[in-house]
């Protein structure tokens, strides 16, 4: 054992109060080979040679500690010091009352449990550090589970909410179209000589379906009028050269002068306008077309204004059916989504 240690251990025992000289059955007056003799002979007792099943490792460690201590000039020094401090405290300390006594050992117990408490710091301090972290952790994953239940609550009682304002949107909008339906008059719709009103009794389309209406036949009015410009333009120019030609031929009579009527359509414009009012009515679903009108008696085919009114009446009767095949589909979704709600 090293100097260092061994004057460490020295002092050590000596503020235990360990007597080294009587751990070896000697004296304090004893020489070195005196202590070497002493040595032996304890030796033989708890040697692992000698004393067999006997052996104690821990009495022949600190036999040998003894030895050394007393053997070593700066170590028994060190180790007489130290008892004669304890032998002086406790002279003291027999001197003293026996209440004054107390006292002291009560100060010197608590000194050595802060000791005790200082060495064994560190583990209970870790422990006491997982411990907190522990709880930690449990105060959040509890935490964080209380928001996802009230997270859950929320939504489902957002989609009951929805559900129910849907059902009785639809419910108001399903009582609104059924009183619309019992209280829709037909509508009096004015064309250049005719005046029609939906057939069967169909109610009037709403008001963003009737403006496309609207326009559409307006279009096809002007559309119907341009071509019929161009073809009374196109048959007065051929009006017109007949009668230069007449005019420039000797015996010819004059030609009468233009009238301000524009002449009627030629058949082939009459046909022409007929497939653009067939193309518009395609869009609108419309119902079969009715077979023209027989003509007039004396044998004259009907005016272009009337058979545009039938067009116009065949494409108002299509709009309100299709408005009525939509509105019959609007409220069967309702329906079912009224049924589904009440059923869960």
């Amino acid at each position: 054992m090293a100097d260092k240690d061994l004057i460490a251990y020295a002092r050590d025992a000596a503020s235990r109060g360990d007597d080294l000289f009587a751990l070896l059955a000697t004296d304090a007056t004893a020489s070195e080979s005196d202590i070497r003799r002493a040595f032996r002979r304890k030796a033989l007792t708890a040697h692992p040679d000698k004393a067999g099943d006997a052996y104690d490792p821990a009495l022949y460690e600190r036999l040998e500690r003894a030895r050394d201590v007393l053997l070593n000039p700066e170590a028994r020094e060190a180790y007489d010091s130290g008892m004669r401090a304890v032998l002086q405290k406790k002279a003291q300390l027999e001197q003293m009352t026996l209440k004054r006594r107390q006292l002291v050992e009560e100060l010197e117990r608590r000194e050595e449990e802060a000791k005790r408490a200082k060495t064994d710091a560190g583990p209970r301090a870790y422990d006491a550090e997982r411990a907190a972290m522990v709880a930690r952790g449990r105060a959040k994953m509890e935490e964080m589970r209380r928001l996802r239940e009230e997270a859950e609550v929320r939504e489902r009682l957002a989609r009951e909410k929805r559900a129910s304002t849907a059902a009785a949107g639809e419910s108001s909008a399903r009582s609104t179209s059924a009183g619309q339906a019992t209280t829709t008059t037909p509508t009096t719709t004015t064309t250049t000589t005719t005046t029609d009103a939906p057939h069967d009794g169909q109610p009037t389309p709403p008001q963003a379906d009737r403006d496309d209406y609207d326009e559409r036949i307006a279009e096809l009015e002007r559309r119907l009028k341009e071509k019929q410009q161009r073809k009374a333009e196109k048959e007065q120019r051929k009006a017109d050269k007949k009668a230069a030609r007449k005019a420039g031929s000797p015996g010819r009579e004059a030609p009468p002068p233009p009238s301000n009527n524009p002449p009627p359509p030629h058949p082939s414009a009459a046909a022409d306008s007929q497939a653009d009012e067939d193309k518009v009515s395609e869009p609108a679903n419309a119902a079969p077309a009715a077979p023209p009108p027989p003509p007039a008696a004396g044998g004259s085919t009907p005016k272009t204004s009337d058979r545009f009114a039938s067009t116009l009446a065949r494409l108002r009767a299509a709009q309100a059916k299709k408005e009525e095949e939509k509105r019959r589909k609007a409220e069967e979704e309702a329906r079912a989504a009224a049924a589904g709600v009440s059923a869960s």
